[in-house]
């Protein structure tokens, strides 16, 4: 039946194969990838200086394959391809989202596709394994200026040893391709001291940064449970959630203060481990103020029930008592274990009357 149409309606048989084949290389291109871009540019850049190629097909569609990666990957902000075989590799830069750009890191990729020009040369493809290899920690773990420069730096290296493949013609001696990677290999060494001390400053900015967004996220979390109750009128707007409130946010304070100080002393050593990311530092630093504003209403809710035998001092606003203490709670979590312990201790253990004596366990009535 379709072939039938197919001869009845020539044109349009075309015009629908058309489509379907102009589709299906639309998708080839959204998933295009180094190694493709690679493998077209070679061609390009062999039919640009030849005047004619193995693929012309790969040389006309080069175009599109660098738009369709850059979609992508973002912008080509530098790159060197190899002229003696189909091989380079190439840095990209991303804008985040205009909106997330305080928060989120702008995205910067190394790509490396080396297979085919290094494949007589052992050692050269080794520094080229390690510069990928570094360059993947550098883009998850730093941010900003020293992201920038380490990844600018690994680009220099690997530049510099396709460079000299393609001086030798890809035909690199033993002797001299063991000295390329000793080179090579010497700054690489320097990057990783560089990525490490960077990665130490940066790793603390991350974290605070993570504790400024756990603030705001528990901020809307309070205000998204209690506006509504008291619009509704579960909850009466008074003294006592005044103090509820105020305790929570002192504790989250006294948790975001307590990190900054130990950031600033030298004595502290604030450790954070870098290498787990931005991503695993945000959350962990978001999950400090949270835990400031659990202490916090702990603190409160034990202090107003007067099982430990403590009140407000008389002539004294309670704000500024439950709120001064909840602070301590967030700032030091000793405070907090002392506290929890002696509610634990008044609590009789299973089994054992609560008139019963401590040590013996007999009652003492």
């Amino acid at each position: 039946m379709n072939s039938v149409l197919a001869r009845l309606l020539p044109g349009h048989a075309h015009a629908d194969a058309a489509a379907v084949r102009e589709q299906r290389e639309h998708q080839q291109l959204e998933q295009v990838t180094f190694p493709d871009l690679t493998w077209d540019h070679f061609h390009w850049e062999r039919q640009r200086r030849t005047g004619s190629c193995d693929n012309p097909k790969a040389a006309n569609r080069y175009r599109q394959t660098r738009a369709a990666f850059e979609a992508r990957y973002g912008q080509i902000v530098g790159e060197y391809w190899s002229i003696v075989e189909p091989s380079g590799v190439a840095l990209t830069f991303k804008h985040a989202p205009f909106l997330l750009r305080p928060f989120l890191n702008d995205t910067r990729e190394f790509h490396r596709s080396t297979d085919w020009v290094t494949r007589h040369n052992p050692p050269l493809a080794d520094v080229l394994f390690d510069c990928e290899n570094l360059s993947i920690r550098i883009s998850e773990v730093l941010r900003y200026t020293s992201e920038s420069v380490g990844l600018k730096r690994i680009m220099a290296v690997a530049s510099h040893v396709l460079g000299a493949i393609d001086r030798a013609e890809g035909k690199v001696d033993d002797e001299h391709a063991e000295q390329i990677a000793v080179e090579e290999d010497r700054e690489l060494r320097e990057i990783r001291d560089y990525y490490r001390r960077a990665g130490v400053r940066i790793g603390l900015t991350v974290y605070t940064q993570g504790m400024i967004i756990g603030l705001l996220l528990m901020t809307f979390l309070v205000a998204l449970v209690v506006v509504p109750l008291v619009l509704w009128g579960s909850v009466e707007w008074g003294t006592p959630l005044h103090e509820i409130l105020i305790s929570a946010a002192a504790g989250a304070i006294g948790a975001i203060v307590s990190v900054l100080q130990r950031m600033a002393s030298e004595k502290s050593k604030f450790a954070v481990h870098y290498d787990l990311g931005k991503r695993i530092l945000y959350m962990l630093g978001s999950n400090r103020p949270v835990l400031g504003v659990v202490f916090g209403v702990f603190t409160y809710f034990v202090l107003a029930s007067g099982v430990l035998g403590t009140s407000p001092p008389t002539n004294t606003n309670p704000l500024y008592y439950y709120g001064s203490l909840a602070f301590v709670a967030g700032f030091s979590e000793r405070f907090t274990r002392v506290l929890a312990k002696s509610v634990e201790g008044l609590v009789p253990a299973q089994g054992t009357p609560a008139d019963a004596d401590p040590v013996t366990g007999e009652p003492t009535g």
